[in-house]
């Protein structure tokens, strides 16, 4: 009788490890709900985590959808102490695709709502290319706590010492897609984001999705994102990441810019890697991944040390 149950554990046991997803592809959909009636499609690994358990939130860039994450959730997926979190923002992948302003509060209030749905407070922001400063806002304008990982995103820099030539750039660039030739600025876009050594499944990938995103969110995204009051240079004292590739047109002087905006930083920047880091070069991404947030578990569990030992509660 023994044997008999043993045999049948171990074949549950066998059917359980045959049900977890290999890929992200194979995670549920669930859809969150803001403004009444616009449904975001997101996706959540280990979703039964317990407390104690660190929050990835992976936010993808212009144009991209979920997907683009695929080799961060087969190198996190094992972890038990993680849970992750993968967005398609609105306008973009499965999410809802209305007629309105797509500003970066209305991209933070898509993510607010899915973090808020599943009853998350504090997670590590990831977020690539306009990933970024979707999560800076996040973090500055919602009641979420965390952490910033930026993957070769996007800033505009106002800080009063502009010229009315950069201002004029930013503008043309911010109303670039608004016509009906946006396919087509799409598809030169994407083909300048690519590096040196981009593999060609990086590129068809990129060239498959974005010049699909609507005329409309694509100039409504654009618009806002290059708006001055976006860009306020407020400083995120939390640990942030930084990994940026000079194929994106880097000025020299960037990592003074970030360190302004960021004071608590750990900063890469690469030369031949082209705009999809995490894509190109995931081992080194994930491994980077790893250790900062390893870090900040370390970190957290002296504070709660000190706070013990000096009789408070945190």
């Amino acid at each position: 009788m023994k044997k008999i149950v043993l045999y049948l554990l171990f074949a549950l046991l066998l059917v359980g490890c045959g049900n977890q997803p290999k890929t992200l592809s194979e995670l549920k959909s669930e859809y969150a709900t803001i403004d009444d009636s616009i449904h975001i499609h997101y996706k959540i690994w280990n979703e039964s985590a317990g407390s104690d358990a660190k929050t990835i939130c992976f936010v993808h860039g212009f144009g991209c959808d979920m997907n683009t994450w695929e080799k961060q959730f087969e190198a996190f997926r094992d972890n038990k102490n993680l849970q992750l979190v993968f967005i398609d923002l609105p306008g973009y992948g499965q999410s809802d695709k209305p007629h309105v302003e797509y500003t970066l509060d209305f991209f933070a209030h898509a993510i607010d709502e899915v973090l808020n749905a599943n009853g998350i407070k504090d997670a590590v922001f990831v977020g690539h290319s306009l990933g970024t400063p979707v999560c800076r806002q996040t973090l500055m304008a919602t009641g979420h706590k965390g952490t910033l990982v930026d993957v070769d995103g996007v800033y505009c820099f106002y800080d009063g010492t502009e010229t009315l030539e950069y201002v004029e750039a930013v503008n043309q660039f911010g109303h670039a897609f608004d016509g009906p030739e946006c396919r087509d600025v799409i598809t030169g876009f994407v083909s300048s984001l690519a590096g040196k050594e981009t593999p060609q499944e990086i590129n068809d990938y990129a060239m498959s999705v974005m010049p699909e995103t609507p005329q409309y969110v694509a100039s409504s995204t654009m618009q806002h994102l290059v708006e001055r009051k976006w860009w306020t240079n407020r400083r995120i004292s939390q640990p942030v990441m930084v990994i940026c590739t000079q194929n994106s047109g880097l000025d020299p002087d960037n990592k003074q810019k970030m360190q302004r905006l960021y004071p608590n930083l750990d900063y890469t920047e690469l030369t031949t890697c082209g705009h999809f880091i995490h894509m190109e070069q995931p081992e080194m991404f994930n491994d980077k991944l790893k250790a900062f947030i390893a870090s900040q578990m370390l970190n957290k569990q002296a504070a709660l040390n000190e706070a013990y030992k000096l009789g408070l509660s945190i």
